[in-house]
């Protein structure tokens, strides 16, 4: 390896934890759980509530402190299972077999969207 390459990695690498430690510090908490199945919402859930939910006699998902998990999955590889916990606002759980998708949602109506939704002229 030459000198450049080595220099570039030190400089990649150090832009990855420079992202990585961003993240952790900046990234939000969820304020609720959307789950949807094969495209279609089958329901919201607020993380402050721990509760279980059945989807479909095919997964369950926990919700337990401000965070959600799957905790059973009829699929085959069990993907979902291993995905672990969730409460950072865009994350999600996918099951594909199933056709499941768990995300992460911020339903706070104390925010202001931002955006054009016209222009008149």
């Amino acid at each position: 390896m030459k000198k450049a390459d080595i220099r570039l990695l030190l400089i990649v690498g150090a832009a990855c934890v420079v992202l990585l430690i961003w993240r952790s510090l900046f990234q939000e908490d969820g304020a609720s759980v959307v789950v949807q199945v094969d495209g279609e919402v089958y329901g919201t859930y607020s993380l402050s509530k721990d509760q279980t939910i059945r989807i479909n006699d095919t997964n369950v998902l926990v919700i337990s402190d401000g965070e959600a998990y799957m905790s059973e999955a009829n699929c085959p590889d069990g993907l979902c299972i291993s995905q672990g916990h969730i409460s950072a606002e865009g994350t999600m759980i996918v099951c594909l077999p199933n056709r499941v998708v768990v995300q992460i949602v911020d339903t706070d109506d104390d925010k202001e969207e931002s955006g054009v939704d016209s222009i008149a002229g």
